[in-house]
């Protein structure tokens, strides 16, 4: 078949004051990777945090650090006290790679947390110098939360806000002159698995891969932009996951990384026959979930399910032990639905290893006297405390109540953003992180913790 068209696709680095692989793979660009494939176009990837030779050697799950290179602190963040850094593909070997690729028609990059939009700017920066004025465009995270901001600042010719499948096959479809069958895409649960392949051309040689199950979140979350990002929750066939799945385990991956946002709902008709596809294949593989899993969900059947079917790290959103700020953030959970499900997973033989609570730090109007009672509870009931701490987020509703519209989105990052409460309430996160830590070690050395 005639190759339509050549189209490059770029997952910048990360900008940070720190950074670690959780399994991180950009599966919405890879979607779209092998959507333009189906359809007849050349396709190179470059992932500036995929493995390359002389980045950290990673850990036996896939998991672990980026290479980092110092670099200057932006003007707005230049106040923080912290070493600041790109994480990811050195510059020369980014710029040896857009070199060796087929000369494209059409370049699209990707973009992440809205405060790593410097890497957006270089990488398109890198573009320009490289391949000339070949039309680029942006999509992504960045770019759907802060399209005023990419369009003025990130040097793209074109911001595509919200999911861009449809939209990036339009543009492939007018640049090239070339169509596509639209119907092939009206429905997501439809759309093709991300071309993550191990021995394909666009290969990343990765020992772990990134699965999404469904597209978006039905849940409303205050602190959480899911649902804008995208809007419709769609859940994939369980027969396609299972294919990906089976797909990756024949080119030597083990290790998957669930990114779901609810990837508990409708379990009956859902994660359960994917799982059971698995198992009934005979496979080998270790799950993981590194987005929470609801716990009202978590029956004793589906915990026994997890644990059979490989789980390796589960996860869970709890957020707070208060019940009105449960409620008025979005009501996804209680504490006695958390507890519960904790005893379910522990029945069915998950140790403390594997087990982990998120706890968010920061919340407006939160005093960190009841993040330091939720890190207590988590540990009371031999649960690894995992402090995530709270990033405004523009476009919803406690974003909205933390930052004005036109705050700088580096002030969006979770590192920057106690900064600007004062330095006291920086000594006592830092506080409460380190309680948090040193009570994950006595549990995992098989102890818990004393607080008396």
């Amino acid at each position: 078949m005639d190759v339509k068209g050549q189209v490059l696709l770029i997952n910048p680095w990360i900008y940070d004051f720190a950074a670690h692989n959780l399994w991180i793979e950009p599966l919405g660009l890879l979607t779209i990777a092998a959507a333009l494939r189906n359809e007849g176009y050349g396709v190179t990837v470059i992932d500036c945090l995929a493995p390359f030779p002389g980045a950290p050697r990673p850990r036996s799950d896939g998991s672990g650090k980026f290479l980092k290179t110092a670099v200057d602190r932006p003007e707005p963040i230049a106040h923080i006290p912290r070493r600041y850094g790109r994480y990811g593909l050195p510059l020369d070997a980014f710029q040896a790679a857009m070199r060796s690729a087929p000369t494209p028609d059409l370049v699209l990059v990707a973009s992440g947390m809205t405060y790593w939009y410097p890497g957006v700017i270089e990488a398109i920066r890198q573009v320009r110098s490289t391949l000339g004025s070949v039309p680029v465009v942006l999509g992504g995270v960045y770019a759907t939360l802060c399209v005023d901001h990419a369009q003025d600042k990130s040097g793209a010719d074109a911001v595509i806000s919200g999911p861009g499948l449809i939209a990036v096959l339009r543009l492939a479809a007018q640049v090239t002159g070339h169509e596509f069958r639209m119907d092939r895409y009206a429905d997501p649960s439809a759309w093709p698995a991300p071309t993550h392949d191990p021995g394909s051309p666009t290969s990343f040689r990765r020992r772990f891969a990134g699965v999404l199950s469904a597209w978006g979140c039905p849940y409303r979350c205050t602190y959480c932009a899911s649902h804008r990002l995208q809007p419709a929750f769609v859940q994939r066939e369980p027969v396609a996951v299972i294919d990906e799945i089976m797909d990756c385990l024949r080119h030597g991956v083990r290790d998957f990384a669930f990114y779901d946002d609810a990837l508990l709902l409708n379990a009956e008709s859902h994660l359960v026959p994917i799982l059971e596809g698995v198992l009934s294949r005979g496979t080998l593989a270790r799950f993981h979930s590194p987005n929470g899993l609801h716990a009202r969900k978590i029956s004793a059947a589906l915990a026994a399910l997890l644990r059979r079917a490989g789980f390796a790290s589960v996860r869970l959103s709890l957020e707070t032990v208060n019940t009105t700020r449960q409620r008025t953030t979005g009501g996804k959970v209680t504490t006695g639905a958390f507890e519960e499900a904790i005893r379910h997973l522990k029945k069915a033989g998950f140790g403390v290893h594997e087990l982990g609570a998120y706890i968010l730090a920061g919340l407006p109007g939160q005093p960190l006297s009841e993040v330091e009672a939720t890190i207590r509870a988590v540990h009371a009931l031999g649960v690894q405390a995992r402090l995530a701490l709270y990033s405004p987020i523009p476009g919803t509703p406690d974003g909205d109540a933390s930052l004005a519209p036109e705050t700088d989105p580096l002030l969006h990052n979770n590192t920057v953003y106690p900064y600007l409460q004062g330095n006291d309430y920086v000594n006592e996160l830092q506080r409460l992180k380190i309680l948090a830590n040193e009570g994950n070690r006595v549990l995992a050395t098989g102890g818990l913790p004393d607080y008396h």
